[in-house]
């Protein structure tokens, strides 16, 4: 560094120099060290709002004491802060680097709340709202469960106002069309990559997904066409082929917003999966219409399956957690997986088995995974068509539909066939990303807000914990959506509906005049934000598909049969909202949906997993990767991806050398190095794995080295292990 710049600044030692050494000019440092300006990338569309500069950015989990100096920026799209200091970039290879958002930027839709912290006292800032004295430090905390304070105390007076209220505005916007998504200019000549993922807006998408499954008795139905039969269901879907148009429209009257019984998947056995909705409550024929409406429906259903067996009905209203239930979950993780600072999380140490249990949130995946397993196990196993009743079909719904066809259908387990199942299940169908998400803050409206799909995404992990060769992407893949499912560029996760995305293309269309509708990015072009070998970070080196490349006759390469008549019993989700003893699960198993997991599971066969128990762990991953306490160097999850790269990158080389040699031209030269890992055994990014690669790679490589060791607590203890049982039993003995 030049100029004698002092890039970590300790509050104890600035206040004893000398009044001008406080007031570096930062932008001039940067100046001499960059050539240039110090400012934020911006996006094409993207807009500087308000900008602070002598900023001081703390670590929050080192009790405010050192800060790196920089700038502030509020702009339509983030808050973006930018430092002159390089050191967060040692080792930068190894995290996994957004090419829309760096490592100091948080996206607007982001921002769970912002507070004000001034001697010691902490204030939440409401949204909306103008601050017109001095702030101090300003602690935003995320959805991410980040929290990034910033200390304005070497900022002009009126640079400080201007970025907090510019914060506290566009963080909280009061309607959809003031997100950057709708502002994003990228040009004509951008390439949107998303042909492998149909987006299930085209009845061409909707047939290749008939043809891929080959269901007899359904068929492609445009009966909801400019959504004029409801204004939640896509403009096609696939229903019973005895019911025509004409019945379609005669029918959706009598069912919650006009959403008639739709099809999710058929197994080979004849079998489906489909979506219902509750009949109307505000009518007088009540009779009448659960005899036309609803049976007629069911009759037509069960016409699809080659036995005409009746219908098996799940409630799932009385079977799976609530949006609301969720969501009080949701809150009590998150208070748990994000501290204040370091003496918070050792308090919460001490009673680590007792707060986590507490949370209630691995009872909503528990409860998810049972409820699924018990479905798939009707279809596969029963040969039953199963219908999946909720109120508005828009929740529990898309969770328990996704969940089944991940465990019985092995293209869903692709990443384009994951993709594609979101789209079709989440997307399309009408899944309330709007209101789930809260991105609109609207003080007239309730607060709806209910983390569904994460919880989805949760049981996605679960399945990926316990079938680790069965799912062609990683944990990191899976982190990696929930965090692009807030970024405000994507359409993908932004509306309510297909209809509201189409409303709000056309409502700025108009606006602006010139006949052209807002460039809406889908969230599955991952090269917009992630560069080739960052995107490597989703393939996941133990995926049968590709090892079959290397051991053709692997025994997991074969079939696998669906367990004999498990036990399938489903009981009420308030039966099982305690947590209880080993003794007492094991005494009351025939209540719950259990399945032992399959000695040689197939990456291609059904997967049956555990879900209650010591099959269940917690995604430290996604909850405590911005905890530095929590980590362990050269340890965990990712030191096993780290391993099990080189070891698939050199079976790839051997395999390429085997194969010149058997062409009769062995050429070294020709040996192909795309195997697709983003380790490589040659050049495993020169580093050394046990000394540098923590537990919360790819978002924090680097360990705290001065931490206090967790070696020996409660919380090391679990993180070990990882399972629902290790503290099920401390829990109920009373052993925090």
């Amino acid at each position: 560094m030049s100029g004698g710049f002092k890039s970590y600044v300790n509050m104890n030692e600035v206040e004893k120099t000398e009044p001008e050494s406080q007031k570096k000019d930062v932008k001039k440092i940067a100046n001499e060290v960059f050539g240039g300006p110090m400012e934020p990338k911006l996006l094409p569309g993207e807009l500087v709002i308000a900008e602070g500069h002598n900023v001081l950015k703390f670590n929050s989990t080192d009790d405010f004491n050192h800060g790196v100096s920089g700038a502030l920026f509020c702009t339509n799209f983030k808050i973006s802060f930018v430092t002159a200091n390089r050191s967060s970039y040692d080792l930068g290879e190894l995290r996994q680097r957004n090419q829309l958002l760096s490592e100091h930027d948080i996206a607007l839709t982001c921002v769970e709340a912002v507070y004000q912290v001034w001697n010691g006292k902490k204030k939440r800032l409401p949204p909306g709202s103008n601050i017109q004295g001095r702030v101090g430090i300003l602690e935003i905390h995320c959805k991410d469960f980040r929290i990034l304070p910033f200390s304005f105390k070497f900022t002009p007076k009126e640079a400080e106002r201007n970025v907090v209220n510019a914060i506290l505005h566009h963080a909280f916007p009061t309607s959809l069309d003031l997100l950057f998504a709708f502002e994003y200019n990228p040009g004509k000549n951008l390439r949107i990559g998303i042909a492998d993922t149909p987006e299930f807006r085209a009845v061409k998408d909707w047939e290749r997904e008939l043809s891929r499954v080959h269901p007899s008795g359904w068929r492609v139905s445009f009966a909801n066409t400019n959504f004029k039969m409801s204004d939640t269901l896509p403009e096609q879907f696939i229903v019973p082929s005895s019911l025509s148009d004409h019945d379609l429209n005669n029918s959706s009257p009598h069912f919650v917003d006009g959403r008639v019984p739709l099809w999710s998947w058929s197994h080979q056995n004849g079998s489906s999966l489909v979506r219902m909705v509750e009949l109307r409550s505000d009518t007088t024929q009540t009779q009448y219409l659960e005899r036309e409406g609803l049976d007629s429906m069911l009759r037509a259903i069960e016409s699809t399956h080659p036995e005409r067996t009746k219908a098996s009905i799940i409630d799932l209203a009385r079977l799976c957690p609530s949006p609301k239930y969720i969501q009080v979950a949701y809150y009590k993780l998150r208070d748990l997986c994000m501290p204040a600072g370091a003496e918070d999380f050792w308090a919460a140490d001490q009673k680590w088995y007792s707060l986590l249990d507490g949370t209630k949130w691995l009872q909503c995946v528990s409860a998810c995974l049972s409820v699924s397993s018990a479905v798939a196990e009707r279809i596969a196993g029963s040969r039953q068509t199963v219908v999946l009743r909720e109120y508005d079909g828009r929740d529990l719904s898309c969770v328990v539909a996704s969940v089944v066809q991940l465990i019985l259908d092995c293209h869903t387990r692709t990443l384009v066939g994951f993709q594609a199942l979101v789209q079709r299940e989440w997307v399309v169908c009408g899944h309330r990303f709007t209101d789930r998400l809260h991105h609109v803050h609207a003080k007239d409206k309730d607060n709806e807000e209910s983390p569904v799909f994460l919880l989805f995404l949760d049981c996605v992990w679960q399945l990926l914990q316990q079938f680790p060769s069965c799912f062609e992407f990683t944990e990191t893949y899976l982190t990696t959506l929930w965090d692009s499912a807030r970024v405000p560029l994507f359409a993908t996760f932004l509306f309510n509906s297909e209809r509201d995305r189409y409303v709000a293309c056309m409502d700025a269309k108009r606006d602006k005049n010139d006949n052209t509708s807002p460039t809406l990015m889908p969230v599955w072009d991952w090269s917009l934000q992630f560069s080739d070998q960052d995107r490597l970070l989703f393939n996941n080196p133990l995926y049968g598909g590709k090892l079959a490349e290397y051991f053709p006759e692997h025994p997991s390469n074969g079939p696998t049969v669906v367990p004999p008549n498990p036990t399938n019993t489903l009981g009420s989700f308030k039966s099982r909202n305690k947590w209880k003893s080993k003794k007492k699960k094991q005494a009351g198993a025939s209540a719950q949906v259990s399945f032992a997991t399959p000695s040689t599971p197939s990456f291609n066969g059904p997967l049956f997993p555990i879900n209650i128990g010591a099959g269940l762990k917690l995604w430290t991953q996604c909850y405590m990767r911005w905890i530095p306490w929590a980590h362990t160097v050269g340890g965990g999850p990712p030191s096993e991806y780290f391993h099990q790269c080189l070891l698939v990158d050199e079976l790839h080389i051997l395999n390429m050398k085997i194969h010149s040699l058997e062409m009769s031209k062995p050429d070294e030269h020709n040996t192909s190095r795309e195997s697709g890992m983003f380790f490589t055994f040659e050049s495993p990014r020169g580093f050394d794995a046990n000394d540098s690669l923590t537990s919360a790679f790819p978002y924090s490589p680097i360990g705290s080295m001065d931490r206090k060791s967790i070696v020996g607590t409660p919380l090391f203890s679990f993180l070990r292990r990882m399972s629902v049982s290790s503290y099920n039993g401390a829990a109920a003995n009373g052993d925090d």
